[in-house]
């Protein structure tokens, strides 16, 4: 969220009060998946909705950018994989695709133009990436998706592997996009193993299945759910 206020957010805001005047900050809801869809995906939300206002004072005047976000989990691919896995080891903790959507609302309800903070969010990604023990995580190619109410979003397409021990690497995909609803902006992550990988234990190597393909459907089809 730094870069994008320094870079989009304040500019956006002197654009703002010249053009209407108006300071007013609405309040940021999550962006929302319906609970009976997240239950016929076997998904589920994990954690609490944590929001978020940070004031600016710009001419004088103080205004206000608020946030709220909210993630979520695929139940059904971490019990499928705690049960593949527990077979020959300790599976490794929160193994499994997760969303995470952000919404920001700005004075006014005045949205972010998408193709920018495709381009901001796509380095934090990176860097967020880098943090969770991700390697060699990088873009690869750009796609359109379809959203709620027929609109249409870019998104960034990532890849790279998940090391869970010293001889078992999982490969993972991430998809990144945004647009705009309801006066305010939405941006969507996720990470998701993305195909089939090797455990190996001491007498033999198994194979570990993922329908990395099925996966990215099925998050595609929650992204259009979002409200």
């Amino acid at each position: 969220m730094k870069s994008l206020e320094k870079s989009l957010v304040i500019p956006l805001l002197v654009l703002a009060i010249v053009l209407s005047g108006c300071l007013e900050t609405p309040v940021a809801a999550p962006p929302a998946i319906d609970s009976r869809v997240l239950e016929e995906n076997g998904w589920v939300q994990v954690g609490d909705v944590v929001r978020d206002s940070k004031s600016f004072e710009i001419g004088g005047r103080e205004i206000q950018i608020n946030t709220a976000r909210i993630t979520y989990a695929d139940r059904e691919l971490e019990e499928y994989l705690m049960d593949q896995i527990g077979v020959y080891r300790r599976p490794p903790q929160n193994l499994t695709a997760h969303i995470l959507a952000m919404r920001i609302v700005l004075p006014s309800g005045i949205p972010l133009p998408s193709q920018l903070v495709l381009e901001m969010a796509g380095s934090q990604v990176e860097e967020m990436a880098g943090a969770m023990g991700l390697r060699d995580f990088h873009q690869v190619n750009m796609t359109t998706i379809e959203v709620r109410d027929g609109k249409s979003a870019e998104a960034k397409i990532y890849s790279g592997e998940m090391p869970i021990s010293e001889k078992i690497t999982i490969p993972v995909k991430g998809v990144l996009t945004t647009w705009s609803a309801s006066g305010s902006t939405i941006i969507a992550s996720a990470i998701y193993p993305g195909d089939d990988f090797v455990l190996e234990t001491e007498d033999e190597k198994v194979i570990i299945e993922i329908d990395g393909a099925a996966e990215y459907e099925e998050i595609v089809e929650l992204l259009q759910q979002m409200e």
